[in-house]
């Protein structure tokens, strides 16, 4: 009985915690190209 409950835990916490994984990747690679934009303006 435990073990179906864990199962059904995980197999609905699992999506959510990897997708919030993404989410924090996506946003760092959006971080670095936004900091090279912002010297470029001020040098042209």
């Amino acid at each position: 009985m435990k073990s179906r409950i864990l199962k059904a835990v995980v197999a609905v916490v699992a999506p959510l915690v990897i997708e919030f994984i993404i989410k924090k990747i996506a946003e760092k690679f959006d971080e670095k190209p936004a900091e090279d934009k912002k010297p470029l303006p001020v040098q042209n």
